[in-house]
């Protein structure tokens, strides 16, 4: 076993150039692969990242603009590539945030304004009812009053203007 472990040392010493060949050439494929891995998803984001500006209406490509300066001088300001449309995708991520926030008061008022004539919609049907359910009494009162003199009168008319939803007539 130990004669076998020494030929075999002995062996490989000889071809250590090789071996050490092979594990160069073995990690050198795998950081190829690992570098054409990370330049795909590079592309990749820097496509999407196009989209994003084109779909805002903004170019990803650097720019110069023009502006003033705090002294009033013209100034040229030099725009790193993808900060204009940065700027443009922050500002439409706040407008519709605020868009959201007001949409969702406005409808919170609305409702608080429904709920509000809803429940004086329902105080005025009730007060109805029982006007209503009052002047029905009133008139059956009024229609046995009539029987039994066997005359209408002004109570009676009364009586029939308030089921009918009229003011009583004047004194």
């Amino acid at each position: 076993m130990k004669l076998l472990l020494s030929g075999l040392f002995a062996r490989l010493r000889g071809e250590a150039a090789f071996i050490v060949l092979l594990v160069v050439a073995a990690v050198g494929a795998w950081l190829y692969v690992q570098y054409r891995q990370v330049a795909n998803d590079r592309d990749d984001i820097r496509h999407r990242a196009e989209l994003i500006c084109a779909g805002v209406g903004q170019d990803f490509a650097a720019s110069t603009s023009t502006g003033t300066a705090s002294n009033g001088q013209l100034v040229t300001i030099d725009h790193g590539r993808g900060a204009l449309c940065q700027r443009r995708v922050l500002d439409l991520a706040d407008f519709k945030a605020n868009t959201d926030e007001r949409t969702a008061a406005t409808l919170a008022q609305a409702l608080a304004d429904h709920d509000a004539r809803q429940n004086t919609d329902n105080q005025a049907a009730r007060a109805a009812a029982e006007a209503a359910s009052s002047a029905a009494q009133r008139m059956e009162s009024a229609d046995a009053d009539a029987d039994a003199k066997n005359q209408v009168d002004r109570d009676w008319f009364a009586a029939v203007n308030g089921v009918a939803g009229l003011r009583p007539p004047r004194p």
